[in-house]
């Protein structure tokens, strides 16, 4: 007979899934949420701490569910973290309280932990220019596939996931058959944007547009495709064949690795480098060089100006450093 804890959860992602068009990892991210939570009450001495046996998930009441916080901040759970396990917990929860299976939502009185200041972190506009000239430099299969997903990572602000899931279908010509400078994206919570795409990443996309037909992948509906080995010498590998099994794209960890290579390769630290960071650093620079942040916001995907105010703390440090250097109460008399 199936858990009835397991059969509350796989209701509740179906749900999501089918209602809210939420994407398959953040999906995957509540399933992982939840079945943590249902592990620790199925845990015998967790059962024995709380004087209870065999509690099922609709049975929980505030008291457990801040027992179980408090387990995972002993085990060094970070708060960022507990917030987005706190909010998977809230909106399970949420739709128990809708289908009638519970009377009271337990996480009702539970706050979530305050947020830790982190800023983001970026690349310097120097050494992001050497990775990118260091790709630039590389012809082999790889080299063109791992340059083409550098510029349009770092020139376009994408996210990992929007980049490796995108089809073939988006990037479209004119009717002169030219690339057009930009593409439509559907990013979290299936809203669409779009993004633009500088004229480095243009010309590179075409390179490699050319390349992929070549290596076996024109049949693959994914612009970077996972199946078909990249060669890392000058000489391209030979009678390559779509592997029609399966038609996957690139992954997040593959393309993560790809950047830590060449970070090693161009003298950098690879523990620096990583597509978020990319993305970090895109945004960052555009502020730098005086974009305005709605527009910004518009190209990150962000639902509330909220999240892309954090990078106006970075903004404010160069500003301070530019005050501190120009203002004419900062310079000697005799300067001026």
């Amino acid at each position: 007979m199936k858990d009835k804890n397991i059969d509350l959860i796989e209701l509740f992602l179906e749900k999501i899934s089918a209602e809210d068009g939420l994407s398959k990892n953040s999906i995957d991210s509540y399933g992982r949420d939840l079945k943590l939570f249902c592990q620790f009450f199925s845990n015998e001495s967790a059962n024995k701490a709380l004087n209870k046996k065999n509690l099922s998930i609709n049975q929980i009441n505030d008291k457990d569910v801040s027992r179980y916080l408090n387990y995972l901040f002993e085990k060094g759970v970070k708060s960022s973290s507990l917030s987005r396990k706190i909010s998977s917990l809230r909106n399970f929860y949420k739709f128990l309280e809708n289908e009638g299976e519970i009377n009271e939502n337990p996480l009702k009185n539970i706050e979530n932990p305050k947020k830790e200041s982190r800023l983001p972190k970026f690349l310097s506009e120097k050494d992001t220019f050497k990775l990118l000239d260091f790709a630039e430099k590389d012809k082999s299969e790889f080299g063109i596939k791992l340059s083409c997903i550098l510029e349009i990572l770092y020139g376009s602000g994408l996210r990992i996931t929007e980049l490796v899931t995108m089809p073939i279908s988006l990037i479209q010509k004119d009717q002169n058959n030219i690339l057009k400078n930009y593409f439509i994206v559907k990013g979290k919570g299936g809203k669409e944007r779009i993004v633009p795409l500088s004229k480095s990443a243009i010309e590179k996309l075409q390179e490699y547009l050319k390349l992929r037909e070549n290596m076996g992948c024109g049949k693959s509906k994914w612009l970077f495709c996972g199946n078909i080995r990249s060669s890392k010498t000058n000489e391209f590998i030979k009678n390559k064949e779509f592997l029609n099994k399966k038609d996957q794209p690139i992954t997040r960890q593959r393309v993560n690795q790809m950047l830590k290579e060449l970070a090693l390769k161009a003298g950098l630290d690879p523990r620096k480098i990583s597509p978020h960071i990319l993305r970090h650093s895109f945004a960052t620079h555009l502020l730098n060089n005086g974009i305005n942040i709605r527009y910004l916001q518009e190209m990150l995907g962000h639902a509330t100006i909220g999240t892309t105010e954090i990078y106006t703390h970075i903004l404010d440090d160069k500003l301070q450093e530019l005050v501190l250097k120009n203002h004419p109460l900062n310079k000697e008399r005799g300067d001026i």
